[in-house]
């Protein structure tokens, strides 16, 4: 039997929020041309998601981004880790 490698992150989501709830989604990345554009790409995927804020680091080298999305799920929240997680030059999940 194969355990839920989310089951742990869907139990600390369902402690602390109430769904329907704004989730903040933080990320950072290379600032990269293949970052900028699976980041598109990944922002197509999610009706709702908003960027909230977008840093570069003082080198110029990252780009930390941070979105805002109404979801109506703990699996809405996991299935947008997962989509993250596919991002080309993602360096972190905060």
């Amino acid at each position: 039997m194969s355990q839920d490698p989310f089951e742990k992150f869907r139990e600390l989501l369902k402690g602390h929020y109430s769904f329907p709830c704004t989730y903040t989604h933080k990320f950072i990345g290379k600032n990269s041309s293949i970052f900028k554009t699976s980041v598109e790409e990944f922002e197509k995927k999610f009706i709702g998601l908003t960027c909230t804020g977008e840093r570069t680091s003082a080198s110029a080298a990252h780009i930390s981004l941070t979105y805002e999305y109404l979801a109506a799920s703990a699996e809405e929240i996991i299935q947008l880790a997962v989509e993250t997680h596919k991002i080309n030059d993602l360096i972190y999940i905060l």
